[in-house]
C-alpha cells in the first residue's frame, strides 16, 4: 500500500536516514475526540487470531506490558483497574491519561477486557498495562532521550514486554544503553516497522538485533506500508479496531504500531504460560511458530511470516528442552481467513496449504483403497 503510518514522519528524516528531534509545535495539539461508538461485532483481526482458543490456558495474568507511546487512558471501561500510573518522560508525573489516543489504542489491542455485548477484546485481557508517555503530538516523533528514559524505566519497573508505538529508527548511546538494560532485565522490546516504500529509512543493525520488529497487513493480505527495517514478523495492522480515549467506545485505525501491539499481546500470553522462558526464547518462539510464507525466511518485507497465536502459546519446541505445555480441548471455530492481494505471499501460502491438503487426502484415500483393489485383482475371473 505504501502508506506512511505516522503523520509527519518523513518530515523529520534527513537524507542520511537519521531520526532527529523535531522542534515542538507552537500550540498544543488537539486531543482526539471521546470514543462513544460501541461496536458489538467481532473485528476481523480477532477472527484471524482467535484468542478465545488460548484463554483456557492463559489470559496473561501476572505479566506487565509497558506501552511506550502517548500515555494510556486508565479510565476506559475495558482497561479500568489494570492500568498503572506509569511515567510521563516529557513533563514528569503520571501517564495514565491520553490526549492523542494512540497509546490507548495500542493498550486495548494488548489487554482490553471482556465486556458483555462487545466482540472486541485484547489478546491478553488479564495482563497489566504500564504506560510510558514519550510524545504529546503525532506530528513529531519522540526524541531518543524520551525513548531511552521510557524503555529504561519500564524495564526497571518490571515490564516483561515493552511495546514501542512510536518510530524508533536510528539510535545513539542513550537508546543503546536502555535496550541493553531491558535485555539485562529480561524484557522483550517490540516495535512496528516505520517508513514507506517511497522513503526508505536506514536503521541501526545493532538495534534490530535487540528488538522484535513487526509489519502489518490488511484483511486482503496487502502490506500496511513499506519496510523501514528488516521485519521479523507480520500481524494485523490495517482496519483494526480498538479502544479510544475518554469514553467507552471503539475506533478503527491503520498502522504497523498496531501490528506490534498484537505481537505484544501474544508475547504476554507466552510469558504467562511459559514463565521460565527468557525474552530471547519468547522472541524465538514467536518467530519459529509463525505461519510461514512460501519464500526464503526471513523475507525483508514479510519476516518469518504471520503471527500464529495458538501455536505461539502451545507448541513444544525442542530448543526449549522439552518444556511441558498443558493441553485442553480446543473450542471449535470456523473462521474464513482473509484472502491476500494478487501479489501477496499470504495468498500463495494459502494456495500451497490447500494443495498440500488435497494431496495428503488423495494419498490417504489411495492407501486405504489399495488392499481392496489388490483383492479384486486377485479374484479368479
Amino acid at each position: 500500500m505504501g502508506r506512511v503510518t505516522r503523520p509527519g514522519l518523513v518530515a523529520v528524516l534527513v537524507a542520511g536516514g537519521w531520526l532527529i528531534p523535531a522542534t515542538p509545535a507552537a500550540a498544543a495539539p488537539d486531543c482526539a475526540p471521546p470514543a462513544r461508538t460501541v461496536v458489538a461485532e467481532l473485528p476481523w483481526a480477532q477472527q484471524w487470531l482467535r484468542p478465545p482458543r488460548i484463554w483456557p490456558l492463559t489470559r496473561g495474568a501476572g505479566v506487565t506490558v509497558a506501552v511506550v507511546d502517548s500515555g494510556v487512558d486508565g479510565q476506559v471501561r475495558q482497561l479500568r483497574g489494570r492500568v498503572e500510573s506509569g511515567l510521563d518522560t516529557l513533563a514528569g508525573g503520571r501517564a495514565d491519561t491520553d490526549c492523542l489516543g494512540h497509546g490507548t489504542f495500542v493498550a486495548g489491542i494488548v489487554a482490553a477486557g471482556e465486556q458483555p455485548g462487545v466482540g472486541f477484546t485484547g489478546l491478553a485481557p488479564q495482563a497489566r498495562i504500564l504506560p510510558m508517555r514519550v510524545t504529546a503530538d503525532n506530528a513529531y516523533p519522540p526524541s531518543e532521550t524520551a525513548l531511552a528514559a521510557a524503555i529504561r524505566a519500564a524495564a526497571q519497573r518490571g515490564a516483561r514486554v515493552i511495546v514501542v508505538g512510536t518510530p524508533m529508527v536510528r539510535s545513539g548511546a542513550r537508546l543503546r544503553a536502555a535496550l541493553e538494560e531491558a535485555e539485562a532485565r529480561d524484557a522483550l522490546v517490540i516495535t512496528g516497522s516505520w517508513g514507506s516504500t517511497q522513503t526508505p529509512v536506514p536503521v541501526d543493525p545493532w538495534v534490530t538485533e535487540r528488538i522484535l520488529s513487526v509489519g502489518g497487513f490488511d484483511p486482503d493480505g496487502g502490506l500496511v506500508s513499506g519496510t523501514a527495517a528488516p521485519v521479523d514478523l507480520m500481524a494485523p495492522g490495517a482496519g483494526v479496531l480498538s479502544l479510544g480515549p475518554r469514553g467507552s467506545g471503539h475506533v478503527v485505525e491503520d498502522g504497523n504500531a498496531y501490528a506490534a501491539a498484537y505481537v505484544a499481546g501474544a508475547a504476554a500470553l507466552v510469558r504467562a504460560h511459559h514463565p521460565g522462558l527468557t525474552a530471547a526464547q519468547v522472541k524465538q518462539r514467536l518467530l519459529a511458530t509463525s505461519d510461514r510464507v512460501p519464500r526464503k525466511v526471513p523475507d525483508p518485507q514479510l519476516g518469518h511470516g504471520a503471527l500464529d497465536l495458538y501455536a505461539a502459546v502451545t507448541a513444544v519446541l525442542p530448543a526449549e528442552r522439552g518444556a511441558a505445555v498443558a493441553t485442553v480441548p480446543v473450542p471449535a471455530a470456523v473462521v474464513a481467513r482473509p484472502q491476500a492481494a494478487d501479489d501477496g505471499a499470504f495468498r500463495v501460502g494459502v494456495a500451497v496449504a490447500v494443495a498440500a491438503g488435497l494431496l495428503s487426502l488423495l494419498l490417504v484415500t489411495l492407501t486405504l483403497a489399495a488392499p481392496r483393489i489388490r483383492r479384486r485383482r486377485a479374484r479368479p475371473r
